[in-house]
Formats: C-alpha cells, sequence, structure tokens
C-alpha cells in the first residue's frame, strides 16, 4: 500500500522476493509469501524440513536444537539431566513428522516480531484466508504475548490457536514514573558520562562497516548463545543502513566500531534485532551496558515500550525489565486429526516443564 508502512515493508521485502530469504539470513530456507490486510504488510514463511534452518523459521530447531542447548544454563545436574531425558523421545518423534511444515505468520526473519494494529474482524480475515491457502500446514504466529500484544493473542484465542510457551520475554517501559531514577541505571549513566566511546547514529555509520557490525553480532548471538540464531549476512546489513531497513547506531573509539544496536517500531513498541559487541574486550568498558542504556535512551525519544527480548534476566529486572510468557500461537484445527497430537504433547511438556523452570531460574 501507499502508506509509510508499506513503502517500509517494500524496501525490506522486495529483496527477499527476488533472491530469497537467504539474502538476508543465512539459515533460512523457507519459501516466501506476503499478506496484505487492509494497509499492513505481513511476510509469511512457508518452511520445510532442512538441516541448516534457523530458530525464526523452524519449530524443531526452536525447541530441540536451540532448546536443548539452553539447557546448559540450568544448575542443577539432576534437574538438567532429567530435562534432557524429557526431551530427548520427544525429539525423536517430531523429527520423523511433519513438524517442520508450517507457516509462520509475519516472519520478518528477526529474534523478535513486531506487529502492525489489526483489527479483531482484520485477524479472522487473515485466518480464513491462511486456512484456505495451506490446508497442509500448521499455521504459528511468532512472538505473541500478552503484554506486547494484547488484542492479538485474545483474537487467535478465539479463532482456536493455542498459545505454546516460545521463551520468557522482558519488556521496559521508560514512561514509568520512577524509571529513571533506579540504582543501576544511575550507574551505567555514570559509564557513559566516562567511557571513551563515541556514539555514532545512523547517518554516521558508513555501509562499508557491514562486514564489522556483522561480527559484532556474529560474537555476541552466534559464538556466546547460538548458530541457531538468525545469521545475518554482511548484505543485509549494508541495505539495513542504505536504506534504513533498521535504525543503526554504534559505540566507536579511534576510528573502530566496538559495539553495535539495531532497532525497529511498530505499534508503540520497539525491539532491536541486531545487537553485539566485540566479546574480545574487557569487560570492564561495559559495552553491553552502554548498549542496553542507548536502546533506553531511543525508546524514551520515539515513546515507545521496549520489549528487550529473552536472556540475561537478572539484567534486565535491575534495569526495570518485567517478564511476559511469549508464545508461538498455533492453530491445527484444519490439519487431520493424525497431525495434531504431537502438538499437544510438546505443549503439555513446556507448560509443565518448561514454563515453571525458567520462572524458577528467572532466565
Amino acid at each position: 500500500p501507499e502508506t509509510p508502512d508499506g513503502h517500509d515493508a517494500r524496501r525490506y521485502l522486495e529483496p527477499l522476493l527476488a533472491e530469497g530469504p537467504g539474502a538476508y539470513v543465512e539459515n533460512d530456507n523457507a519459501a516466501l509469501w506476503v499478506a496484505r490486510v487492509g494497509a499492513a504488510v505481513l511476510p509469511l514463511s512457508v518452511n520445510a524440513p532442512h538441516p541448516d534452518n534457523g530458530y525464526v523459521v523452524s519449530p524443531y530447531a526452536h525447541y530441540f536444537a536451540y532448546g536443548g542447548e539452553e539447557l546448559r544454563r540450568i544448575g542443577q545436574p539432576l534437574r538438567r539431566a532429567a530435562c534432557r531425558a524429557a526431551l530427548a523421545p520427544l525429539a525423536a518423534a517430531f523429527r520423523a513428522t511433519r513438524f517442520d511444515e508450517v507457516v509462520y505468520v509475519n516472519n520478518w526473519l528477526l529474534s523478535t516480531n513486531l506487529y502492525p494494529a489489526l483489527s479483531a474482524a482484520e485477524v479472522g480475515a487473515l485466518h480464513a484466508a491462511l486456512v484456505e491457502t495451506f490446508p497442509d500446514r500448521a499455521l504459528v504466529f511468532r512472538s505473541v504475548d500478552a503484554r506486547g500484544n494484547p488484542a492479538l493473542l485474545a483474537a487467535l484465542t478465539r479463532l482456536g490457536y493455542a498459545p505454546v510457551f516460545s521463551r520468557q520475554v522482558y519488556y521496559q517501559d521508560v514512561g514509568e514514573p520512577g524509571f529513571w531514577s533506579r540504582k543501576q541505571l544511575k550507574v551505567d549513566a555514570a559509564l557513559r558520562r566516562r567511557t571513551p566511546y563515541r556514539l555514532l547514529n545512523h547517518d554516521q555509520i558508513s555501509p562499508e562497516a557491514a562486514a564489522r557490525l556483522r561480527r559484532l553480532y556474529e560474537q555476541l548471538y552466534l559464538e556466546k548463545h547460538s548458530r541457531h540464531n538468525p545469521r545475518f549476512t554482511e548484505a543485509f546489513l549494508r541495505r539495513a543502513l542504505t536504506h534504513r531497513l533498521l535504525h543503526v547506531q554504534a559505540f566507536a573509539r579511534d576510528g573502530r566500531i566496538d559495539a553495535v544496536l539495531g532497532y525497529c517500531r511498530s505499534n508503540g513498541v520497539m525491539t532491536q534485532p541486531l545487537f553485539g559487541y566485540d566479546t574480545q574486550l574487557p569487560q570492564a568498558l561495559g559495552l553491553y551496558r552502554l548498549l542496553s542504556l542507548q536502546v533506553l535512551h531511543a525508546a524514551r525519544q520515539n515513546g515507545c515500550l521496549v520489549n528487550a527480548s529473552a536472556g540475561v534476566g537478572p539484567f534486565k529486572r535491575l534495569r526495570g525489565g518485567v517478564a511476559a510468557l511469549e508464545y508461538n500461537a498455533v492453530y491445527v484445527g484444519h490439519l487431520p486429526c493424525a497431525q495434531r497430537p504431537r502438538g499437544r504433547a510438546l505443549r503439555a511438556v513446556l507448560d509443565r516443564v518448561g514454563v515453571p523452570l525458567i520462572r524458577r531460574g528467572g532466565f
């Protein structure tokens, strides 16, 4: 549509339609479709099993490959072993099924997808079109939770979508009274005042820096966490800079960028899928803290609620983060009965084991 959001979607999606999602994310081998709902544009990832798919397009990679890696964070060996034992037979069963043959709705190939404002009628019309177009695949809305998009969650639940636990994310409301008076934010602000690093805004970052930005992201997300995270290409980051697919900022010293963030906004919520720093540098430099504080400043400037994604729960809670359970909203009502039970089994395990474990561990 000829709207600002429509133009943004065109800039973002045209290369993916021309070259395939691998142009932006190396571990994405899904087919790309696009749905238009009124003035909103939503990309669809139509996935099939592939050994190199990341978790943003593959339920198997999300719940079993990435999920299995996350078990190492459980400090109690017996509990960790029990979780591995519970997941192993499920993983084997799901690998042999059509579990990965799904349609991810509104999938921008980022760790967190932000949703446009959709009415219940628009959600219903989209659902009807998806059921008709994809009669043999489960339908999945990623990144749904009761804090960031409660109306969407309610509309999907009424249509018969099951909320399957995905992860625990954190929200920071920078407009909340007293938010900036927190002790840890004051400590971070003092760090920023004395840091030798200089903040670079989007227009001050050359597209030639794309390779460096990619390396900083990979050090944090891929090497420190998991190769199942989106593996952004250098071409994507160069286009993100030249076409403002993300709003990019960085911290540099002596002409070298050592930390980067890139955020996007929609419907009053902001998230930062591009985030990274040189993990080989001394921790005392506080690069992660500088990035996190800059996210909050950008949110205040843009009047947005921050979806700070998952992980480092204690760090985020000290800085006003409030936990929310994020779900994959899954619909299988149009599928043959034989394809439904395994999804129920996974949901039961996550509700009874995964969610209590996440809450107790404070991840």
